[in-house]
Protein backbone atom coordinates (compact mmCIF):
# COMPACT_ATOMS: atom_id res chain seq x y z
CA UNK A 1 0.00 0.00 0.00
CA UNK A 2 1.38 3.02 -1.35
CA UNK A 3 1.49 6.68 0.75
CA UNK A 4 -1.05 7.74 -1.26
CA UNK A 5 -3.45 4.58 -0.44
CA UNK A 6 -3.66 4.67 2.95
CA UNK A 7 -6.62 5.89 4.56
CA UNK A 8 -6.61 8.85 6.96
CA UNK A 9 -6.09 8.19 10.27
CA UNK A 10 -9.41 8.89 12.77
CA UNK A 11 -7.64 11.49 14.67
CA UNK A 12 -6.42 13.62 11.55
CA UNK A 13 -10.26 13.28 10.30
CA UNK A 14 -11.28 14.44 14.07
CA UNK A 15 -8.98 17.39 13.47
CA UNK A 16 -10.36 18.57 9.96
CA UNK A 17 -14.20 18.54 11.37
CA UNK A 18 -13.10 19.29 15.16
CA UNK A 19 -14.54 23.15 15.46
CA UNK A 20 -17.80 22.09 13.46
CA UNK A 21 -18.58 19.43 16.32
CA UNK A 22 -21.41 20.07 18.59
CA UNK A 23 -20.37 19.97 22.30
CA UNK A 24 -21.73 16.68 22.45
CA UNK A 25 -19.58 15.12 19.29
CA UNK A 26 -16.85 17.15 20.78
CA UNK A 27 -16.69 15.11 23.94
CA UNK A 28 -16.55 12.00 22.36
CA UNK A 29 -13.81 13.04 19.96
CA UNK A 30 -11.97 13.90 22.90
CA UNK A 31 -12.42 10.42 24.24
CA UNK A 32 -11.67 8.71 20.59
CA UNK A 33 -8.04 10.47 20.56
CA UNK A 34 -7.49 9.77 24.18
CA UNK A 35 -8.40 6.20 23.52
CA UNK A 36 -7.11 6.09 20.02
CA UNK A 37 -3.84 3.74 21.01
CA UNK A 38 -6.28 1.01 22.03
CA UNK A 39 -9.75 2.07 20.35
CA UNK A 40 -10.64 -2.09 18.97
CA UNK A 41 -10.77 -3.01 22.95
CA UNK A 42 -13.83 -0.59 22.93
CA UNK A 43 -17.34 -0.67 22.03
CA UNK A 44 -19.18 1.58 20.70
CA UNK A 45 -21.54 2.16 23.63
CA UNK A 46 -18.92 2.03 25.76
CA UNK A 47 -17.16 5.02 24.14
CA UNK A 48 -20.45 6.69 24.30
CA UNK A 49 -20.79 6.08 27.82
CA UNK A 50 -17.13 7.57 28.48
CA UNK A 51 -18.48 10.37 27.03
CA UNK A 52 -21.88 10.90 28.44
CA UNK A 53 -23.82 10.75 24.95
CA UNK A 54 -26.47 8.89 23.26
CA UNK A 55 -25.50 5.49 21.28
CA UNK A 56 -27.55 7.33 18.27
CA UNK A 57 -24.75 10.33 18.79
CA UNK A 58 -21.77 8.53 18.70
CA UNK A 59 -23.26 6.21 15.13
CA UNK A 60 -23.96 9.33 13.44
CA UNK A 61 -19.80 10.74 14.96
CA UNK A 62 -18.18 7.93 13.25
CA UNK A 63 -20.64 8.45 9.71
CA UNK A 64 -19.35 12.11 9.84
CA UNK A 65 -16.08 11.41 9.88
CA UNK A 66 -16.60 9.20 6.80
CA UNK A 67 -16.93 5.88 8.05
CA UNK A 68 -19.99 3.50 7.37
CA UNK A 69 -20.25 2.50 11.10
CA UNK A 70 -17.52 2.42 14.26
CA UNK A 71 -16.70 -1.44 13.47
CA UNK A 72 -15.10 0.12 10.14
CA UNK A 73 -13.10 2.86 12.29
CA UNK A 74 -12.47 0.26 14.60
CA UNK A 75 -11.13 -2.23 11.64
CA UNK A 76 -9.37 0.83 9.57
CA UNK A 77 -7.80 2.49 12.64
CA UNK A 78 -6.10 -0.88 13.59
CA UNK A 79 -4.71 -1.19 10.08
CA UNK A 80 -3.42 2.19 10.41
CA UNK A 81 -1.78 1.05 13.34
CA UNK A 82 0.35 -1.63 11.04
CA UNK A 83 1.32 0.59 8.68
CA UNK A 84 4.06 2.24 10.91
CA UNK A 85 3.21 3.91 13.89
CA UNK A 86 5.94 3.48 16.19
CA UNK A 87 4.15 2.89 19.07
CA UNK A 88 2.69 -0.18 17.47
CA UNK A 89 5.53 -0.85 16.38
CA UNK A 90 7.45 -1.29 19.36
CA UNK A 91 4.63 -2.67 21.45
CA UNK A 92 2.32 -5.10 18.97
CA UNK A 93 2.99 -8.33 17.69
CA UNK A 94 6.61 -7.70 16.43
CA UNK A 95 9.54 -9.48 18.86
CA UNK A 96 10.19 -5.95 20.92
CA UNK A 97 7.44 -5.52 23.36
CA UNK A 98 7.81 -3.36 25.94
CA UNK A 99 6.56 -2.53 29.64
CA UNK A 100 4.62 0.04 30.85
CA UNK A 101 7.41 1.24 32.64
CA UNK A 102 9.87 1.10 30.26
CA UNK A 103 11.19 4.44 28.64
CA UNK A 104 11.29 3.27 24.96
CA UNK A 105 7.47 3.20 25.41
CA UNK A 106 7.63 6.50 26.60
CA UNK A 107 9.96 7.46 23.47
CA UNK A 108 7.53 5.30 21.17
CA UNK A 109 4.66 7.50 21.75
CA UNK A 110 6.47 10.94 21.56
CA UNK A 111 6.98 9.49 17.81
CA UNK A 112 3.34 8.97 17.46
CA UNK A 113 2.69 12.00 18.48
CA UNK A 114 5.11 13.74 16.06
CA UNK A 115 4.13 11.59 13.35
CA UNK A 116 0.34 12.11 13.56
CA UNK A 117 0.93 16.13 13.97
CA UNK A 118 2.92 15.57 10.44
CA UNK A 119 0.45 14.27 8.80
CA UNK A 120 -2.26 16.52 10.00
CA UNK A 121 -0.72 19.81 9.55
CA UNK A 122 -0.48 20.98 6.34
CA UNK A 123 2.37 23.66 4.20
CA UNK A 124 -0.10 26.09 3.54
CA UNK A 125 -1.05 26.65 7.45
CA UNK A 126 2.72 25.90 8.25
CA UNK A 127 3.91 28.94 5.30
CA UNK A 128 1.31 31.19 6.57
CA UNK A 129 1.95 30.97 9.97
CA UNK A 130 5.72 31.73 9.15
CA UNK A 131 4.56 34.35 7.03
CA UNK A 132 2.58 36.50 9.38
CA UNK A 133 4.99 35.72 12.03
CA UNK A 134 8.09 37.45 9.30
CA UNK A 135 5.73 40.57 8.80
CA UNK A 136 4.89 41.24 12.16
CA UNK A 137 6.63 44.70 13.75
CA UNK A 138 6.11 43.35 17.21
CA UNK A 139 5.47 39.39 18.30
CA UNK A 140 4.13 39.26 21.39
CA UNK A 141 4.52 35.60 23.07
CA UNK A 142 1.46 34.39 25.53
CA UNK A 143 1.31 30.87 27.33
CA UNK A 144 -0.51 30.19 30.63
CA UNK A 145 0.42 27.27 33.23
CA UNK A 146 2.28 24.60 31.00
CA UNK A 147 2.03 26.93 27.89
CA UNK A 148 4.54 29.35 29.72
CA UNK A 149 7.58 27.01 29.03
CA UNK A 150 6.72 26.66 25.16
CA UNK A 151 5.78 30.81 24.75
CA UNK A 152 9.09 31.43 26.87
CA UNK A 153 11.05 28.86 24.24
CA UNK A 154 9.22 30.66 21.27
CA UNK A 155 10.78 33.61 22.02
CA UNK A 156 13.77 32.79 22.92
CA UNK A 157 13.99 31.49 19.69
CA UNK A 158 12.65 34.31 17.71
CA UNK A 159 14.58 36.92 19.50
CA UNK A 160 17.39 36.06 17.72
CA UNK A 161 15.74 37.23 14.43
CA UNK A 162 13.42 39.71 15.48
CA UNK A 163 14.21 43.53 17.43
CA UNK A 164 10.78 43.35 19.33
CA UNK A 165 9.56 39.95 20.62
CA UNK A 166 7.72 40.10 23.86
CA UNK A 167 6.69 37.78 26.42
CA UNK A 168 3.40 37.90 28.25
CA UNK A 169 2.24 37.75 31.15
CA UNK A 170 4.83 39.66 32.46
CA UNK A 171 6.15 39.50 36.10
CA UNK A 172 3.56 42.09 38.26
CA UNK A 173 2.10 43.40 35.56
CA UNK A 174 -1.67 43.40 34.53
CA UNK A 175 -2.64 42.51 30.66
CA UNK A 176 -4.55 45.72 30.87
CA UNK A 177 -1.03 47.21 30.99
CA UNK A 178 0.61 45.01 28.37
CA UNK A 179 -1.74 44.89 25.93
CA UNK A 180 -3.03 49.35 25.52
CA UNK A 181 -2.12 50.09 22.17
CA UNK A 182 -2.36 46.79 20.37
CA UNK A 183 -3.34 47.16 16.90
CA UNK A 184 -3.37 45.08 13.06
CA UNK A 185 -0.76 47.09 12.00
CA UNK A 186 1.77 46.49 14.69
CA UNK A 187 1.20 43.23 16.84
CA UNK A 188 1.20 39.69 16.02
CA UNK A 189 0.37 36.99 18.33
CA UNK A 190 1.80 33.74 19.07
CA UNK A 191 -0.49 31.92 21.73
CA UNK A 192 0.22 28.55 23.17
CA UNK A 193 -3.18 26.94 24.70
CA UNK A 194 -2.33 23.70 26.06
CA UNK A 195 -4.91 21.95 28.34
CA UNK A 196 -5.53 22.37 30.81
CA UNK A 197 -6.60 26.03 30.06
CA UNK A 198 -7.56 28.90 32.12
CA UNK A 199 -10.42 30.83 31.72
CA UNK A 200 -8.46 34.22 31.38
CA UNK A 201 -6.89 32.74 28.16
CA UNK A 202 -10.41 32.99 26.39
CA UNK A 203 -10.85 36.57 27.85
CA UNK A 204 -7.13 37.82 26.45
CA UNK A 205 -7.86 36.51 23.28
CA UNK A 206 -11.26 38.13 22.84
CA UNK A 207 -9.37 41.17 23.37
CA UNK A 208 -6.82 40.95 20.94
CA UNK A 209 -9.82 39.67 18.93
CA UNK A 210 -11.57 43.03 19.04
CA UNK A 211 -8.32 44.91 18.69
CA UNK A 212 -8.17 43.02 15.03
CA UNK A 213 -4.35 41.98 15.51
CA UNK A 214 -3.75 38.73 13.83
CA UNK A 215 -2.81 35.77 15.98
CA UNK A 216 -1.58 32.04 15.93
CA UNK A 217 -2.55 29.50 18.47
CA UNK A 218 -0.92 26.55 18.68
CA UNK A 219 -2.94 24.02 20.82
CA UNK A 220 -3.64 20.59 21.63
CA UNK A 221 -6.55 18.81 19.71
CA UNK A 222 -8.93 19.81 22.38
CA UNK A 223 -8.98 23.42 21.96
CA UNK A 224 -12.51 24.57 20.92
CA UNK A 225 -13.82 27.92 21.50
CA UNK A 226 -10.48 29.32 22.18
CA UNK A 227 -9.03 27.86 18.65
CA UNK A 228 -12.27 30.45 16.60
CA UNK A 229 -10.84 33.43 18.16
CA UNK A 230 -6.84 32.94 16.25
CA UNK A 231 -6.63 33.34 12.89
CA UNK A 232 -4.35 30.68 12.67
CA UNK A 233 -4.67 27.24 14.77
CA UNK A 234 -2.20 24.50 14.43
CA UNK A 235 -2.97 21.61 16.50
CA UNK A 236 -0.58 18.84 18.10
CA UNK A 237 -0.56 15.79 19.50
CA UNK A 238 0.68 15.64 23.18
CA UNK A 239 -0.79 12.48 24.48
CA UNK A 240 1.64 10.87 27.25
CA UNK A 241 2.41 7.53 27.62
CA UNK A 242 1.76 7.92 31.31
CA UNK A 243 -0.11 10.85 33.11
CA UNK A 244 1.08 13.73 31.78
CA UNK A 245 0.56 14.93 28.60
CA UNK A 246 3.64 15.55 26.45
CA UNK A 247 5.07 18.80 24.52
CA UNK A 248 7.95 17.34 22.41
CA UNK A 249 5.79 17.29 19.02
CA UNK A 250 5.04 21.64 19.85
CA UNK A 251 8.98 22.00 21.30
CA UNK A 252 9.34 20.69 17.40
CA UNK A 253 7.14 22.76 15.18
CA UNK A 254 8.40 25.99 17.45
CA UNK A 255 11.68 25.10 16.25
CA UNK A 256 10.84 24.13 12.71
CA UNK A 257 8.42 27.36 12.64
CA UNK A 258 10.78 29.90 13.91
CA UNK A 259 13.83 28.27 11.36
CA UNK A 260 11.40 29.12 8.80
CA UNK A 261 11.17 33.19 9.95
CA UNK A 262 15.06 32.98 9.84
CA UNK A 263 14.92 31.67 6.10
CA UNK A 264 12.24 34.00 4.91
CA UNK A 265 14.26 37.22 6.42
CA UNK A 266 17.36 36.20 4.91
CA UNK A 267 20.13 39.51 5.38
CA UNK A 268 17.87 40.86 8.08
CA UNK A 269 17.68 38.07 10.14
CA UNK A 270 21.84 37.40 9.58
CA UNK A 271 22.67 41.10 10.38
CA UNK A 272 20.62 40.86 13.85
CA UNK A 273 22.67 37.62 14.51
CA UNK A 274 25.87 39.21 13.86
CA UNK A 275 24.98 42.12 16.32
CA UNK A 276 23.73 39.50 18.82
CA UNK A 277 27.62 37.54 18.40
CA UNK A 278 29.74 40.66 18.99
CA UNK A 279 27.89 41.51 22.10
CA UNK A 280 28.20 38.39 23.54
CA UNK A 281 31.97 38.67 22.73
CA UNK A 282 32.09 42.05 24.38
CA UNK A 283 30.10 40.77 27.21
CA UNK A 284 31.06 37.26 27.76
CA UNK A 285 27.84 36.45 29.26
CA UNK A 286 28.25 32.70 27.75
CA UNK A 287 31.06 31.73 29.02
CA UNK A 288 32.98 31.29 25.95
CA UNK A 289 36.84 30.73 25.77
CA UNK A 290 38.68 33.68 26.14
CA UNK A 291 40.26 33.73 23.16
CA UNK A 292 42.89 36.56 23.21
CA UNK A 293 42.77 37.17 26.59
CA UNK A 294 44.85 37.24 29.33
CA UNK A 295 43.79 34.56 31.80
CA UNK A 296 44.56 35.60 35.05
CA UNK A 297 45.07 32.90 37.70
CA UNK A 298 44.17 33.64 41.39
Amino acid sequence: MSEQDKPKAIDVRISEIYDQLTSSERRLADVVIESQSNLASFTAGELADRAHISKATAARFFKRLGYANYNEARIMNRQAEDWGSPLYELTGIGTRRLSQGDFGLHIAQDLQNLTRTAEMLDADSLAEAIDMLSRARRIWSLGFRNSMALATYARALLINIKPDVRLIPSAGMSFGEELAGMNKQDDTFLIFGFRRRPAQLRDVMEAIHEAGAPSILITDMTAGRTSQLATLTLRCHCRGHTMFDSYATPMSLINYICSGVSQSLGEESVERLMEIEKLHGKLDQLGAPLLGKEVHKS
